[in-house]
Parts: structure tokens; C-alpha cells; sequence
């Protein structure tokens, strides 16, 4: 019977498999000219290897330098059979080549193709992303190689450094749209999204504390694998004295959950490091389209269904033909509540109406007869008749005052675990909100200190300019002096030399 519960229990509810996927990403710092030298083939064989070590399901690439580099590449990491899903071909406006980005994976590929960042306006950001849909478990991974504007500036530090901003921040809402245009045609199928590549963006340096990349990303749901990570555990690019160490290149996922923290690999073999993240995509079965809200009346119908038929069981153990025995009567704590006339007891010695000849009880009439041994017969049927009512209601009774608190606890507690878990969603989604407002806090304090600063270093540098603009009036009043000084001694010996002569 518990058993028979259970499964009542369970029907309605969909079945998840989860299934792991190892997603490594890594900026090899490649120049855009094809590898040649014998060096180069050296340096992709090191790479091959430790790429091998990562055992990834999906390797996202950038600043490679052509297909036949990641073809080269695929094919040193044999035995494993990876294939090159994507790889770019973008240039510049003078039609050179730039550092390319490339998905390779192991996976069996649906879809896949690159596409150039739209300009906005007169922005135009170089690069652009690769797109690969891969078949993974009971559905689809949609997995996106990136790399935003690097941080490189030219004489003016500031306008450029803004400028770069700006131009990450207008490609990642690029990616967003994108993301989100693709998760709506996929609305029949599972899929889950994966962003990964060198995003060239730190919050924790000053100038980057209000960019808003990542914030975009994450505003739209998806979850970034740094999260709670401390800067020395998740530094994937070296300072180089000019730049401080930092982190540059993220995993982003949405429909997805990430186990543990990035696994960040020391490698030598280029400025950025490579991050390996573990997810779990977990796809529903598909189950029968039902309207919102129906699943907890399948449980409620599933509890009642199960009361009725375990009230059908006892009332049918309890209306057996074994209740016509004064024997049952007296377990049953009714003894004495029948009296049976002779004649009854010889019909019953006789086993006229007994269970084992297997004959039903006659039908009673309406008008017994006034006198005779039928009389008696008829009346210790009825008291009969009325015993094993009288036993089946008191059985109904025992099973529905047993089952009905049971399942009304049942009710209860499953009411209780649905608010607890609301109030657990809402103490979680308060703590968000707080930590949201401490961060918008703390970023706030960030900018009101770095423009005090530039405040302070503005005033300091006006009143150097106000010394320098006194120094030059005093230096120019002095050489006035000097020069008038200088007219009227020449006017004094033009006199002098006059006299001389008269």
C-alpha cells in the first residue's frame, strides 16, 4: 500500500538528467600572421598538450590566427576527435587580418557561424563572435567564443579608455540580443548558453568601475563562474609591469549550473591563462503540455484517488461474507448483541445458510408471517443482517479515522514545505537585493573617491599653472625694466656723444 501511495504521489512530476560539460577557454595570443617557423610549431605542440591535460568537451579559442592553426591543432590532440565547429575570417577596414576566435569540440555540432560586432553609429568595435549549437545529452548547447576591445590606448588615456569601455559594453548587448534571438527559436527544445572568452574588463581596477559588460550579462540571467571567487584564485592574465595582474577571460552560463570553482592553469605559452569551468545542464523529459499551477492539483487528485481506493479496501475486507459468523461478531467486541432462536441454530448447524455450501442468504420479504418456525427464522436473520452492518460501519469508521488525519498531515506538511520554500526564496532574493545595494554602495564610494582625486590633482594642477602665469608676468615685468633701463642709457650716450661733438 505504501508502495501504491508513492507512485501516486510521483505522477505528474518531470524526471531531470543531469549531465556534466567541461568547457575550457583560452586566449593563445597568436599573431593574425599564420605560424611558420619551427618555433611556432613547437609552441602549438605545448599548447596541444595542455589542452589535451584539460580534457574539455569544448575548447572556445581567441586570437587565433587562420582554421588551418585550430585544424593543426585539433589534429595534435588525437586520439581524442575534436573537431573545428567555427572559426573566423575577420579584418579591419583596411582589409588586414585580425586575431581571430574559434570553438572546437568534441561534441556533434547542429549549427555553427561567426558574425562582425554591429557598429552603433560611428562605433565600430573590431572582431565579432563565433556561434556553435552542439548536440549535448537530451538537448542543445549554445556556446559563444568572444573577445571584446582590448585595453590598449594612444596619446589621449582617458578619451581612449572610455572609448574602449564603451565599445565592450556595445558589444555585449550585442551578444546579449543575440543570445536571447537564438534562445527563442530554440523554444521546443532544451538548450542551455554558454559565453566565454577575454572579456579585457576588471572591476577591481578604478577605470573599470562603471563599466557595465559584465553587469549586462548578468542582468540577463546569466551567472558568471568568478562569483564569491577572490581576485589571487581567479587571475587570468599577468601583469607585465605596465598592466597590473588581472582578470580578463570569464565563463558565463545560463540554464546552467557551474560545480566548483574555474580551474585557472599555469602555462607560459601565452599572456592569458586558460580557464576550465564543469557545468550541469539538466534538461527536463518532455511531458505533455499542461497549463500552469495544474501540477499541484495532479498531487491533490492523486492523494484523493489514493484515499478512495484504500477506503474501498477496507470496506470490502469488512463487508466479507465472514461477518455472518457470531464468532466475527465477538472480535469485533459486539458479543452478545445477537440472540439466535433454536431453530436458527439447527439452520445454521445444518448449514442451510452457512458460507462453505456456498449459498447466498434468501431474500427477506417485506411482510414476515405472524407465527411458525419461519418467524424465527427471519428474525434471527435480521439480527443478522443488522450485526454485520453494524460491523461494516464500525470498520468504515476505524479505516476513515485512520486515514483521514494521515492524509490531512500530509496536506499540511506539503502546504508548510510550500511556504517554507517561499520564504526561503524570499530571504534569498532580499539577500540579493542587499548585496546588490552593498555593491551599487561600494562602487559609489569608488567613483566619489576617484573623482575626488582627479579633483585634487585638477586643483593641484591649476595652481602649478597660476605659479608658472605669475612666474612669467614677474620674469616679463623684470625684462621690461631691464629693456627700458637698456633705451635710456643708449638715449644718455646719444646725448653725451651730441655734446661731445658741439
Amino acid at each position: 500500500m505504501r508502495r501504491l501511495i508513492a507512485l501516486l504521489l510521483l505522477l505528474g512530476i518531470p524526471r531531470l538528467h543531469a549531465e556534466p560539460l567541461r568547457v575550457t577557454t583560452w586566449n593563445l595570443n597568436f599573431s593574425p600572421v599564420a605560424p611558420t617557423s619551427p618555433a611556432d610549431d613547437r609552441r602549438l605542440t605545448n599548447i596541444a598538450s595542455v589542452v589535451a591535460s584539460l580534457n574539455a568537451d569544448v575548447i572556445l579559442l581567441q586570437e587565433v590566427p587562420d582554421r588551418q592553426t585550430c585544424e593543426r591543432l585539433a589534429a595534435l590532440l588525437k586520439p581524442s576527435r575534436y573537431q573545428v565547429a567555427t572559426c573566423s575570417v575577420f579584418t579591419d577596414s583596411a582589409g588586414n587580418n585580425l586575431p581571430q576566435v574559434a570553438i572546437l569540440t568534441r561534441k556533434p555540432v547542429a549549427a555553427a557561424w561567426t558574425e562582425p560586432w554591429k557598429p552603433e553609429g560611428l562605433i565600430a568595435s573590431p572582431g565579432g563572435l563565433a556561434f556553435a549549437a552542439i548536440r549535448h545529452g537530451a538537448g542543445l548547447i549554445v556556446i559563444y567564443s568572444v573577445q571584446l576591445k582590448s585595453n590598449v590606448t594612444g596619446g589621449n588615456f582617458e578619451r581612449d579608455t572610455q572609448l574602449n569601455i564603451l565599445r565592450r559594453e556595445l558589444c555585449a548587448a550585442h551578444l546579449v540580443q543575440h543570445a536571447l534571438a537564438i534562445e527563442a527559436k530554440l523554444t521546443n527544445q532544451a538548450a542551455a548558453i554558454v559565453i566565454a572568452g577575454s572579456l579585457n574588463t576588471n572591476p577591481d581596477q578604478p577605470q573599470f568601475v562603471s563599466e557595465n559588460t559584465l553587469r549586462l550579462l548578468e542582468e540577463s540571467g546569466f551567472k558568471n563562474a568568478f562569483v564569491g571567487v577572490p581576485l589571487n584564485n581567479r587571475i587570468t592574465r599577468r601583469g607585465n609591469g605596465k598592466y597590473p595582474d588581472a582578470t580578463s577571460d570569464y565563463v558565463f552560463a545560463r540554464s546552467a549550473n557551474f560545480l566548483g570553482n574555474p580551474k585557472i592553469f599555469a602555462s607560459e605559452l601565452s599572456g592569458h591563462l586558460p580557464v576550465t569551468c564543469d557545468l550541469v545542464v539538466k534538461f527536463a523529459v518532455p511531458v505533455p503540455d499542461a497549463p500552469p499551477g495544474k501540477s499541484v492539483h495532479w498531487q491533490l487528485f492523486a492523494l484523493v484517488l489514493a484515499a478512495l481506493l484504500l477506503l474501498s479496501i477496507g470496506w470490502w475486507f469488512a463487508s466479507r461474507k465472514k461477518f455472518f459468523s457470531p464468532a466475527q461478531a465477538n472480535e469485533f467486541g459486539i458479543e452478545g448483541l445477537l440472540s439466535f432462536p433454536g431453530d436458527a441454530k439447527d439452520l445454521l448447524a445444518d448449514g442451510e445458510f452457512s458460507e462453505e455450501n456456498g449459498t447466498n442468504a434468501p431474500t427477506l420479504p417485506v411482510h414476515a408471517p405472524a407465527n411458525g418456525p419461519a418467524q424465527g427464522q427471519f428474525q434471527s436473520l435480521e439480527k443478522r443482517a443488522l450485526a454485520a452492518e453494524q460491523r461494516a460501519a464500525h470498520a468504515t469508521e476505524i479505516v476513515r479515522k485512520g486515514l483521514i488525519p494521515h492524509f490531512a498531515r500530509l496536506m499540511k506538511d506539503k502546504l508548510f514545505y510550500g511556504v517554507a520554500s517561499q520564504r526561503a526564496q524570499l530571504l534569498k532574493m532580499q539577500q540579493a537585493g542587499a548585496a546588490q545595494v552593498a555593491e551599487l554602495e561600494q562602487r559609489l564610494m569608488r567613483i566619489q573617491s576617484q573623482l575626488q582625486s582627479r579633483l585634487t590633482a585638477y586643483e593641484r594642477r591649476i595652481a602649478e599653472l597660476e605659479q608658472e602665469v605669475s612666474a612669467r608676468e614677474q620674469a616679463n615685468r623684470e625684462l621690461l625694466a631691464a629693456r627700458v633701463q637698456m633705451v635710456k642709457q643708449t638715449l644718455e650716450a646719444a646725448k653725451s656723444r651730441e655734446s661731445v661733438e658741439s
